[in-house]
């Protein structure tokens, strides 16, 4: 185990943009890049715990992201990247609204929990709003998730009583 919870959060980053972006990485790959660390022994625990989670699999001296995995790698590393941007707003907000079918509470939740993730503000029980614009790789996250079909982008200019927000939003 990392020595604490940051430790363990800065290996899963790591691992995350290292896994990112790729089909399949060499043994070979993977042995170089744990090589360059100073805690060889915890992020190997860390890829451990992936491998554990079936977000990653090994296979014939090679190791391959699942699709969950995909997912969640390119998640910490759009996280990761949001964190780095300087926020300069353009006076536009950006409302998602959807609509999800009651027979599919899970995708639901898990909207939700992304739109939270990404600093979304909920205005009503089905639209968020961010002043952010939005970025390429957090569309294909949500189309990944198989979550676009519910929903429905809009960039406006005016929000009536928008006080609230640029307040909430530090604007």
């Amino acid at each position: 185990m990392a020595k604490t919870a940051r430790d363990a959060r800065r290996h899963i980053r790591e691992l995350s943009q290292f896994f990112a972006d790729v089909k399949f990485v060499t043994e070979q790959a993977v042995d170089d890049f744990l090589k360059q660390h100073q805690q060889k022994v915890y992020l190997k625990q860390s890829l451990k715990r992936l491998e554990t989670r079936r977000f990653l699999i090994r296979r014939e001296d090679a190791v391959y992201p699942t699709k969950s995995g995909s997912m969640f790698f390119r998640k910490q590393k759009l996280l990761a990247d949001k964190k780095s941007i300087t926020k300069n707003w353009d006076g536009k907000w950006r409302l998602i609204s959807f609509d999800v079918p009651v027979g599919d509470d899970k995708k639901r939740y898990q909207l939700r929990s992304l739109l939270k993730e990404f600093d979304f503000y909920q205005l009503h029980k089905s639209v968020w709003v961010c002043p952010n614009q939005l970025a390429e790789n957090f569309w294909k996250l949500i189309i990944d998730s198989d979550l676009d079909k519910y929903c429905k982008v809009m960039t406006v200019d005016i929000i009536e009583g928008d006080e609230g927000l640029i307040k909430h939003f530090k604007l």
